[in-house]
């Protein structure tokens, strides 16, 4: 017997996704990029919508220790030539009709270690251990093959997965079938290709197989899954620099701001509407130089986390949001220094903000922690506006700091379109 009509119901009670977009396999230190793209997958509950797709933004960036790698990212305790040990967390998309997907929000983060051997410098093999926030544990064993050249790189891999019995019963019996622990089994090929000096397409295609327990459940149609990936990204040349040097300083920027009721296209053409309430906020970026050029172009790379503290008001108590983005900057003269700025990344917040709740539900809208991040910048150089040298490591700014959900494109944030706005007032220091 199926269980269609109780699949808006049973959708509700879920909390994460179950499967991951790709990652594009790196070699080479301080590697860098930025993309968009198009995931696919189809659905494997007894639905009569058969596919599901999804908008995301992706960010890559290859440290000594610190690494993203699409939407996934994590930090290595450990390395050697043979073996790396390290934590790392993976958006994973869990695949429903999309008309259910605002309200189930069960794209999340999940978060767990890993382990990763280094038989050549082409294969590795690896073992992860994730949760979701509940604790439902899985694990991950990975072979991948790496195939480089200059202008592409592909990976083809394959992965056991081990899922405990919480994990199973919630996520594929959707707690109403008690299916007991299980595996699955991937294969698919991911990489990238070289389009045009900086301009990558970058792309994914695997197939999951699951286990007989699982596919017997009465909820699921399917016993396979498909998941494609086709995108854009920026990236500089596996191998070598594109850019004649890097950007000479890291930077350190100190922002305050309050809550606008409007968009960005209103603000852009400076019609503000300061959010009634005055909610306020305080942030503070790093920024780590990336690269001075793409095409050619005179643009400053920077790798920039941030935190940001949301101050407690009449309507809504403190609270801080985290944020990973890629920024970039172009300078000109006239007749001072002047430089836009523009950065594309991901927020996370641990509540939500009152001017983001309350523009959500203008639209019917349910909020969601994990949202797009968008920064637009303008500054000045004061050391070249008050003719000092001494300050010349200095800028002061504007920039609007924005959070929304890219046009209901995308589970990952919540199916939403809309989200919040502040105006601030910065000071960064290069050094």
């Amino acid at each position: 017997m199926k269980y269609y009509y109780l699949l808006p119901l049973l959708f509700t009670s879920m909390a994460i996704a179950t499967s991951h977009p790709p990652s594009v396999p790196y070699s080479d230190k301080e590697n860098w990029g930025v993309g968009m793209g198009m995931r696919s997958a189809n659905i494997i509950f007894d639905t009569s919508d058969n596919v599901v797709h999804d908008v995301m933004p992706l960010l890559f960036y290859q440290g000594d220790n610190f690494y993203l790698d699409g939407a996934s990212g994590g930090y290595r305790f450990y390395q050697s030539d043979n073996v790396s040990v390290g934590a790392l967390g993976r958006i994973r998309f869990f695949d429903i009709p999309k008309r259910y997907q605002n309200d189930v929000q069960g794209t999340q983060f999940d978060l767990g270690g890993n382990i990763t051997w280094h038989y050549s410098p082409q294969l590795d093999f690896s073992a992860e251990v994730l949760s979701d926030k509940d604790g439902r544990v899985y694990s991950n064993f990975t072979g991948e093959y790496t195939f480089d050249h200059p202008s592409w790189r592909i990976s083809p891999y394959a992965t056991v997965t081990g899922k405990t019995s919480r994990f199973n019963n919630t996520y594929y019996g959707l707690n109403t079938e008690d299916i007991g622990s299980g595996f699955s089994y991937s294969a698919g090929v991911r990489g990238r290709y070289q389009l045009y000096e900086n301009l990558y397409a970058v792309g994914q295609t695997s197939a999951t197989l699951l286990d007989n327990k699982t596919y017997n459940s009465d909820l699921v149609n399917s016993r396979a899954q498909w998941e494609t990936y086709l995108g854009l990204a920026l990236f500089n040349t596996p191998g070598q620099r594109t850019h004649s040097q890097l950007p000479t300083n890291s930077y350190l920027r100190v922002a305050s701001g309050v809550a606008t009721t409007s968009g960005v296209s209103d603000l852009l053409i400076l019609d503000n509407k300061t959010d009634p309430y005055r909610n306020t906020m305080t942030s503070v970026f790093y920024g780590h130089p990336i690269a001075d050029t793409v095409f050619g172009w005179p643009l400053d790379f920077y790798l920039t986390p941030g935190f940001v503290q949301h101050h407690k008001s009449d309507v809504q108590g403190s609270f801080g949001e985290y944020v990973m983005a890629i920024k970039a900057y172009y300078t000109f003269n006239w007749p001072t220094t002047w430089r836009f700025g523009f950065a594309e990344g991901i927020s996370y917040s641990t509540q939500i903000s009152h001017i983001e709740r309350e523009r959500l539900a203008e639209k019917g809208y349910k909020p969601s922690k994990l949202m797009n991040y968008l920064d637009f910048s303008f500054d000045v150089n004061v050391g070249d506006m008050l003719n000092n040298k001494s300050l010349s490591n200095m800028w002061l700014g504007y920039s609007l700091h924005h959070r929304s959900g890219i046009f209901t494109q995308t589970s990952a944030f919540g199916r939403i379109k809309g989200g919040s706005d502040y105006n601030s007032l910065y000071i960064q220091w290069d050094f």
